[in-house]
């Protein structure tokens, strides 16, 4: 009798087909449960003293969560927590009781207007889905790490509707460019993934993007600029947030009034700062709303701090999109300077594009991941060329002055608490 000898790689390629299949499931009803949220409580927030009341119940319930149902241990979400488990791979982390309650905060987070993201969220879902295949599976260590990176990149493709970005996101970031040879395996589940989110989700995050835009090589010193203005953002943005963190870690007071204080601070800007404060900030709202460069950059700067603040005073959610909206703000008012002072502009939408891939650049120190996703994600792929100027640019900047993306720093601060807990 002839003996087959065993492929462990076929193995972790057929997981990996699994994790896809699941992964954009998931995508597909975590987006729509969000979407559902925000459509019902923008009618709810008409009335404008809800805009006290709801932050402050949700931050009650949030603090809640983490006093009562998370391990001290085990309170971070998103991207630098799933990087912590690869780092910690003999010890599963994300067990889906745990992931459960934080999607919940992650839900009433969003849903009440704090500034957060659900890309960080659906980065440790997709983590979450990956790590306990493979530990049910009892995968070794290298491959539980794979299949962890191919829920991410399932997750990230199926919201955004980008395989080739959610691939190098993984590679590039979250495996900080190692398991290159296993590319083909997280591909494969990023693919699977989108495929089931374009059978059944027509809606795009980025549908105000969806016409062609020009360029033209006169413009090229344009996205020098916009590359050196968007590592000051970047930069800012990174500084903010670990700052702000901070002191809230040093408050010597208990984590719900900290979630209060948070959810007032949110509140106020609602109620008071709505021209430059927007509830549920999806692009379309911006670029149809004319704004001015000094409007525009107001909103970038009121972002960064209610984002700052949002994460550091408990609130469960991502940086990420913020960041893009950050980012995209600061491109279009950079734009309309640009025309003040008659430099060449074909199409300012073209330098709001590339003000989202050069802020996710600058504050993830990754110029190729951010010049593709956003290509990718508004198949604007004539653009590559200057947007890629912009993004190298603006992360080598930050890479001087900051050392790191803002995920190895939060990584750091979770491996230098673990090292604390264990003496």
């Amino acid at each position: 009798m002839k003996v087959i000898n065993y492929n462990p790689k076929y193995k972790v390629m057929f997981l990996a087909l699994i994790v896809g299949i699941v992964s954009g499931v998931i995508s597909i009803l975590f987006n729509e449960v969000m979407n559902l949220g925000f459509d019902f409580f923008e009618v709810i927030y008409e009335t404008r003293f809800l805009f006290f009341v709801i932050p402050v119940v949700s931050a009650l319930i949030i603090g809640f969560i983490r006093h009562n149902l998370l391990d001290v241990n085990n309170q971070g979400f998103g991207v630098s927590q799933v990087m912590y488990e690869i780092e910690h791979i003999k010890t599963q982390m994300m067990k889906p009781s745990a992931v459960f309650h934080k999607i919940i905060g992650t839900f009433l987070t969003l849903i009440s207007g704090f500034s957060a993201g659900r890309q960080g969220p659906i980065v440790h879902l997709g983590g979450a889905i990956g790590s306990n295949i493979a530990y049910h599976s009892k995968l070794k260590e290298d491959e539980t790490r794979v299949l962890i990176g191919c829920g991410v990149a399932g997750c990230l493709a199926g919201i955004f509707n980008s395989p080739i970005f959610a691939t190098l996101f993984v590679v590039e970031i979250l495996f900080k460019k190692r398991y290159f040879d296993m590319i083909s395996t997280i591909l494969l589940s990023a693919i699977v993934s989108t495929i089931l989110v374009r059978f059944f989700v027509t809606d795009s995050y980025f549908v105000g993007f969806q016409t062609d835009y020009l360029f033209h090589m006169k413009e090229l010193f344009n996205f020098v600029i916009l590359g050196f203005v968007m590592s000051i953002f970047s930069i800012f943005y990174m500084v903010s947030l670990r700052y702000t963190k901070k002191i809230f870690v040093h408050l010597k007071i208990p984590q719900f009034v900290k979630n209060l204080i948070g959810a007032l601070i949110i509140g106020f800007a609602l109620y008071f700062l709505s021209k430059y404060y927007i509830y549920n900030p999806i692009p379309s709202k911006i670029l149809s709303a004319n704004f001015s460069a000094t409007h525009l950059f107001i909103i970038a700067l009121v972002s960064i701090i209610l984002t700052s603040i949002t994460i550091g005073s408990g609130g469960i959610g991502g940086i990420f999109s913020p960041g893009l909206f950050i980012g995209m703000c600061a491109g279009l008012a950079l734009s309309k300077l640009f025309l003040v002072f008659n430099l060449p502009v074909l199409d300012i939408n073209t330098y709001a594009i590339a003000g989202m891939a050069s802020m996710f650049a600058g504050f993830a120190i990754a110029p190729l991941s951010g010049a593709l996703m956003v290509v990718e994600l508004t198949n604007q792929y004539n653009l590559l060329f200057p947007i890629l100027v912009s993004t190298l640019i603006t992360s080598k900047i930050s890479e001087i002055i900051v050392h790191d993306s803002i995920y190895h720093k939060n990584l750091e601060d979770l491996l230098l608490s673990d090292h604390g807990n264990d003496h």
